[in-house]
């Protein structure tokens, strides 16, 4: 692994580049966490599937590159996908990109998105890949932008979920049925009644207390003051009882307002639980990591987030009871400060103050006036290293009030959960201080606790 900026629990590639999360299952007591994958170059390319599994979400093995884009079916990438858990084995549904020789555009043009299954029992040895649709056997007037195949089962009848751009620049979803996971029919679009982006990616179906959502990260959508701020977005719509329609009258809502987050899979346990992850980091964003492309790799997962219905009725995320095993001594609070060698959890309660906490000087998270922030302060008079960000800026919105909230800062990551978990900022930090200072305003009553590692077996 890499050193300086090398996260403590978070899972990064062990070198190169890595994306989105696909392939999240329980299968025989063990968690299966695949990951997009480029080994060779910390700034991306030719996509691979990376591999970790866990039994406790504490200590991980690595197991390596899971699958490479070796096949006629997959020659120019293993792009994303899912896999569903059944009778011990894990049946892995991705996308296979071919590029044809030709002068193409590949948006609407010369490029295949094989829908592909493969089977392992174990996410290191897999069956033949098997092309269970094509282009062909997509509906007419869509670009070739179709991807990211979602696999669940819904009253005995299997169902898919995959991504697509129409040629006229419009974002949907496409719903496929089988009855036996390998000859799929088309059932229907899944679209808003206006357009929203021009691509949606990552789409997954999710129920919690017999409601369904659909979460999505559409590429496209214009940002505004307080929402949609990253140059692409992922969030929920809520869809209507007992269909696949959008319903209208509520809101697309973001899973996460921070810099850094993307393209979240999520997976249901065998105990019920509802799990996301998602991928740090967010393509053709307007800043960098360049301190971890110098140390050799580029990009982490979130932390393993449970989803719930909140007393409000909407959905909210916490981290996952497992982290709270990777807690060790309380860290002293003094005069509004405290020191941290390594890596923490923090837990706030605001007494329903407004309030300003700050972290090394630099990244400023606040709430005021019914507005939440996280910045970070580039003026070099109040932050030694200003450069902190490598270009993020601020991020904010409206929220009515903070009555607590919870902050996992990591070596090169934060991440901070609003009200258990309603909203959530999250972002990559990177500082050359060998431990971060804190400064909270008063009224906050704070508790801090130094965490270990996790144990990654390579």
């Amino acid at each position: 692994m890499a050193t300086s900026h090398a996260l403590g629990f978070h899972l990064m590639p062990p070198v190169g580049w890595l994306n989105d999360p696909n392939g999240l299952c329980e299968c025989n007591g063990v968690f299966h966490i695949f990951f997009q994958y480029s080994p060779k170059n910390p700034n991306g390319g030719e996509k691979y599937w990376g591999h970790y599994e866990t039994k406790d979400f504490i200590e991980y093995n690595y197991t390596g590159p899971f699958m490479s884009p070796d096949n006629v079916l997959d020659a120019n990438g293993v792009y994303s996908g899912s896999a569903y858990a059944e009778d011990g084995e894990m049946y892995i549904y991705y996308t296979g990109n071919v590029k044809e020789k030709g002068d193409y555009d590949y948006t609407y043009a010369g490029r295949l998105s094989n829908t592909i299954l493969v089977k392992t029992k174990d996410g290191k040895w897999t069956d033949e890949k098997i092309a269970v649709l094509k282009n062909k056997d997509y509906p007419k007037d869509l670009s070739c932008h179709i991807r990211d195949p979602k696999v669940f089962l819904e009253n005995g009848e299997y169902k898919m979920v995959l991504g697509a751009r129409t040629m006229k620049d419009v974002g949907c979803a496409l719903l496929y049925k089988s009855k036996d996971k390998e000859n799929w029919e088309f059932d229907r679009f899944i679209e808003s009644s206006e357009p929203f982006g021009f691509m949606w990616e990552c789409p997954d179906i999710i129920e919690l207390n017999g409601k369904k959502f659909l979460s999505l990260s559409p590429q496209g959508v214009d940002g505004e003051e307080f929402r949609y701020q990253n140059v692409y977005q992922s969030g929920y719509y809520n869809l209507t009882d007992g269909t696949y329609d959008i319903d209208e009258s509520k809101p697309f809502t973001e899973w996460d307002m921070g810099f850094d987050f993307y393209a979240p899979q999520t997976f249901k346990d065998e105990s019920g639980r509802y799990i996301l992850i998602g991928w740090m980091g967010i393509p053709d964003a307007d800043y960098t990591n360049e301190p971890s492309v110098n140390d050799g790799w580029q990009h982490t997962l979130t932390m393993a987030r449970e989803l719930y219905i909140n007393d409000k009725g909407n959905v909210s995320s916490k981290p996952i009871e497992e982290y709270k095993n990777l807690r060790e001594e309380e860290i002293e609070i003094k005069d509004n400060a405290l020191s941290i060698d390594d890596i923490a959890e923090i837990e706030c309660k605001t007494n329903g103050c407004d309030y300003t906490f700050t972290i090394d000087k630099s990244l400023i998270f606040q709430y005021e006036n019914g507005v939440i922030s996280l910045e970070f302060d580039a003026d070099k008079e109040k932050a030694d290293d200003a450069a902190c960000g490598y270009g993020r800026k601020i991020r904010r919105t409206k929220i009515d009030e903070v009555k607590n909230f919870s902050i996992y800062l990591d070596r090169s990551a934060v991440e901070i959960y609003i009200n258990d978990g309603e909203m959530v900022f999250s972002t990559r930090y990177y500082t050359n201080a060998s431990h971060h200072d804190i400064r909270f305003t008063d009224g906050l009553d704070v508790k801090a606790y130094a965490l270990k590692s996790f144990k990654i077996n390579m």
